[in-house]
C-alpha cells in the first residue's frame, strides 16, 4: 500500500459521494484498527457505505460502483476494486443498523495528513463481536489490551443485542469466571 496516495483515494471516495454512486462512508475493517491502534496485517481497506438512493428491488445493485470504477481505468479482483494500488471492498451497510450507526458516528483521523472518516473502536469492536471470527477476537482483544475499549461500560452491545455474544466473548478472550 502506497500511504502517499491516500489523499488521492480520499478525493475518489468523496467523487463517488458526490454523483450519488455511494451515500456516507468510512473506513472500517483491519485498517481502520490500524488507525485506531498498531498495524494489522491486511491486504485491503473496508470502505462501509451507505447507499445513496434507497434501492429498487431486494437485490442490491453495486454496478454504479464498477461502472464509475471501470471509467476511471480502474481494475478488478475478485471482490475489491483496485483503486490507486489499493484494493478496496465496498460493503453496504444500510440493512444493518450497528454497520449503519458506526458510520452515522464515524470519527475523523488525521492519517499521513489527510482526515479520513473511521469507524470508531466502539463500534468496530461490536461489529467484530458480530462477526465472531477468530481473528476479529484477535483484534478485540488487541484493542482491550491497548486500553481503547472500556469494556465495563461497553453499551453498545446491549443496544444491538449482542450482550449474550458479549459474555461468551469476554469468558473467552479473558478467561473470566
Amino acid at each position: 500500500m502506497n500511504f502517499a496516495t491516500i489523499g488521492e483515494l480520499r478525493k475518489v471516495f468523496d467523487d463517488m459521494q458526490q454523483k450519488g454512486i455511494i451515500g456516507p462512508y468510512a473506513v472500517g475493517g483491519a485498517f481502520a484498527a490500524t488507525l485506531h491502534n498498531e498495524p494489522i496485517a491486511t491486504a485491503d481497506l473496508d470502505i462501509f457505505f451507505l447507499c445513496a438512493q434507497q434501492p429498487a428491488g431486494l437485490v442490491l445493485d453495486l454496478s454504479a460502483i464498477y461502472d464509475y470504477a471501470r471509467e476511471l481505468g480502474f481494475g478488478f479482483d475478485h471482490e475489491f476494486v483496485e483503486i490507486l494500488g489499493w484494493l478496496v471492498q465496498f460493503v453496504e451497510s444500510s440493512t444493518d443498523p450497528l454497520w449503519r450507526d458506526a458510520i452515522k458516528n464515524s470519527q475523523t483521523v488525521n492519517f499521513v495528513g489527510v482526515d479520513l472518516p473511521v469507524i470508531k473502536p466502539d463500534y468496530l469492536v461490536a461489529m467484530w463481536l458480530q462477526a465472531g471470527r477468530q481473528k476479529d477476537y484477535d483484534k478485540i482483544r488487541m484493542f482491550a489490551d491497548a486500553g481503547l475499549i472500556d469494556f465495563e461500560n461497553l453499551r453498545i452491545v446491549d443496544r444491538y443485542g449482542l450482550s449474550e455474544k458479549w459474555e461468551k466473548a469476554k469468558h473467552r478472550l479473558f478467561h473470566e469466571d
